[in-house]
């Protein structure tokens, strides 16, 4: 086989190879993925009777992370479940001067704890798309909730003995609440598979007893993350063999 034979059998060889391949590519990347995996993470903070001066913006922020999974639904809306966590903690230092007055009433001055939440909830996207090979470039979207939340911790008080002396006690305990999750975000994609985005939450509890400190202020407790996320699309399962 002279060279002039052997090159263009190369050249077509390779060239019915990567036809191949970016065949099997581009169907592999046509496949419908309707759901998705999203990873969170983020400063976080609590709002509570005895969590601070807020509106100095002297509060504690913590971190909070949270993983994610949704089922598109529609063109619009998806079907959300989050599993997560954050470490709240009031400002103890702040509260000093109102410790006494608040035992004498049995309300913490100081706690801490680590929440650990599950909810379910309808994401809305402002964009609709049929699929994620067709969503837009920037999107944002919006839901509200469901949710079940656990916060075992400490609770710390300040009273006085029958002879004036001050007496402080720190006792354990596990609270737990039904909250609703409210979010707003944004996503932009990044690659076929993948987004990055940003997400505000507010989770809306329905007790002030939390913080082991009731009726300071007019709300329940609240808690409030600023998170950044990766999202990753799946197939339908079994999606490893996609």
């Amino acid at each position: 086989m002279s060279m002039p034979i052997k090159l263009l059998f190369t050249s077509l060889l390779v060239f019915f190879l990567t036809s191949e391949i970016n065949a099997q590519n581009f169907y592999k990347e046509r496949i419908p993925r309707p759901y998705t995996v999203s990873l969170y993470g983020g400063p976080a903070s609590m709002y509570t009777d005895n969590g601070g001066p807020y509106r100095d913006l002297n509060f504690p922020i913590f971190g909070s992370f949270a993983l994610a999974g949704e089922k598109k639904i529609t063109s619009r809306v998806n079907f959300r479940a989050t599993l997560g966590y954050q470490h709240v903690s009031s400002n103890k230092e702040y509260n000093a001067n109102q410790a006494f007055q608040w035992g004498e009433d049995n309300k913490a001055y100081a706690f801490q704890g680590d929440a650990f939440y599950i909810d379910f909830s309808p994401v809305f996207y402002f964009i609709p798309y049929p699929s994620h090979v067709m969503r837009p470039r920037v999107n944002g979207y919006a839901g509200i909730g469901l949710g079940y939340l656990v916060l075992p911790g400490q609770q710390a008080f300040a009273t006085k003995d029958p002879n004036g002396d001050p007496k402080l006690s720190v006792i354990d305990i596990t609270n737990s609440t039904i909250y609703l999750p409210i979010r707003l975000g944004g996503s932009m994609a990044f690659g076929s598979n993948w987004d990055i985005g940003f997400e505000g939450s507010l989770f809306a509890s329905f007790s002030d007893e939390l913080d082991g400190n009731a009726g300071t202020n007019q709300t329940n407790d609240l808690f409030m993350q600023a998170n950044f996320f990766v999202k990753h699309y799946i197939s339908p399962f079994p999606f490893w063999k996609k």
